[in-house]
């Protein structure tokens, strides 16, 4: 997204070196280069930059935003330091800048002159390790959405996010104000960005899929603000984080099906099953990437193993099975779109817990989450109740926190339920609620009055 803001990109060799972990890459080991850029007594230089590059790491580790930690992964959310590579992150880039200039408003303008202005501390520290490095031009193309259908057409959740995008560029500072605070401006696209991600693919198998079997509601995502890792609530947060997931893959096989079918697989003619084990066998069927011949081997007998033994009758049905199976469960496991997508979310500060190997994961999203999600609902100039907030957060975007009287219904709709607790026959709409109204009044956007009355508004910032 920034890249294609930008227009161009950096390369900073030199910045990933600095940002490897002291422990792989000793600072005695950095090349002079990168030494003599910083004014420290020689005799304590390398002690120095060990502690310099291990705060740094510990800093962006602990920023919950995605960063750069190693080259072709997600930018950070301060500055075009950053910005590394024309092919990083590119069908995520394209389809999120293709949002932004969807979206009304002046946003691109203002990402733009925040990614290039350098007055934040990181910059300023930084800047000299990038200053110098090749400037290329980025590839700045149109994200394409799949043959099936317009996926940001009005009522699709991709033109609820463009229309989100546009909401929040109002709340953004303009180009040369004063007193300005861009990095935090920027982190708020940066959280709404990864939440955008997500969001989309979790609704995108209910949008391509059969009219017949389609839901007329957005995937729910029940936030859990209860302040605890069990209950009623919790576990329908964990109920939808795993329909998240179902959907993510059911939505990915349905590529399959039509990337297959356009190849032809579908001629039973001339792809029946003895045709596609001689395909399998000499190594035709799948485009892998693999150096190593044992590896390829490897691949195609577990492809073959799958195919043989998925149960379909149909021979089109074994194979788009069989791809899907090999695509999230074998040669691919680390890079599914599942993991893909939950990946961002833990990055985004979306779920918690955080972590590669986490367990049991639910949305409790961060702070700085939950401020870019109102700032994409609510007009400068808007004061609404805390209701209507959950009503537009469950309308627009499926997030359910208690508050509205179609909150069951909705989660019903798709096969969740929240049950009663011991202590409270409502923990959705009581304690869950409560939590959200605190968390709201937290980041300075509500304020509750004597009358029991909460008004959401985002003057105060």
């Amino acid at each position: 997204m920034f890249s294609h803001s930008l227009g161009h990109v950096h390369t900073p060799d030199e910045l990933f070196k600095f940002v490897e972990k002291p422990g792989k890459t000793p600072s005695e080991e950095l090349p002079d280069e990168i030494k003599e850029k910083f004014e420290i007594d020689p005799r304590k230089r390398d002690e120095r930059l060990d502690q310099l590059r291990q705060t740094l790491r510990k800093v962006l580790a602990n920023d919950n935003a995605l960063y750069a930690s190693q080259r072709g992964s997600a930018p950070t959310c301060t500055s075009d330091w950053f910005v590394i590579n024309p092919t990083a992150g590119v069908s995520v880039g394209r389809f999120l800048h293709h949002l932004t200039t969807e979206s009304e408003g002046d946003i691109e303008k203002k990402l733009n002159y925040q990614l290039t202005d350098h007055h934040d501390s990181v910059s300023v520290l930084f800047r000299p390790l990038v200053k110098d490095a090749e400037k290329d031009s980025a590839t700045v193309k149109s994200w394409e959405g799949p043959d099936a259908d317009d996926p940001l057409d009005e009522g699709k959740t991709g033109f609820a996010l463009a229309e989100g995008f546009g909401t929040m560029s109002e709340h953004l500072k303009p180009p040369k104000g004063g007193a300005t605070n861009y990095p935090r401006d920027l982190r708020r696209v940066v959280k709404f960005g990864g939440f955008a991600l997500y969001l989309y693919m979790a609704n995108r198998h209910n949008e391509i899929r059969d009219e017949e079997n389609a839901r007329d509601s957005r995937l729910p995502l029940v936030f859990n603000y209860t302040g605890k890792e069990d209950g009623p609530v919790a576990e329908a947060s964990l109920e939808c984080y795993d329909a998240v997931d179902s959907a993510v893959q059911s939505a990915s096989r349905l590529g399959i099906e039509a990337e297959l079918d356009r190849r032809g697989y579908r001629d039973k003619s001339e792809y029946d099953e003895s045709r596609i084990i001689e395909k399998i066998e000499n190594r035709e069927l799948l485009e892998l990437n693999r150096k190593s011949d044992a590896k390829l081997d490897e691949d195609y007998e577990t492809f073959r193993y799958l195919f043989d033994g998925d149960p379909a009758e149909d021979v089109f049905d074994r194979l788009v099975n069989s791809v899907d199976d090999a695509i999230h469960q074998s040669r691919f496991k680390t890079y599914t779109p599942v993991d893909t997508i939950q990946t961002f979310g833990w990055r985004s500060g979306l779920l918690k817990p955080r972590g590669n190997r986490a367990n049991e994961r639910r949305f409790s999203p961060d702070p700085e989450v939950l401020e870019s999600i109102i700032l994409s609902l609510l007009e400068p100039s808007e004061q609404i109740s805390l209701p209507e907030l959950c009503q537009r957060l469950r309308l627009r975007y499926g997030i359910i926190v208690g508050g509205t009287e179609s909150d069951r219904d909705h989660l019903t709709g798709w096969d969740i339920s929240i049950g009663t607790s011991a202590v409270e026959s409502d923990p959705l709409s009581n304690r869950n609620y409560e939590g959200f109204k605190q968390a709201v009044i937290d980041l300075g956007f509500a304020q509750e009055y004597a009358d029991g009355v909460t008004i959401v508004s985002t003057t105060a910032q």
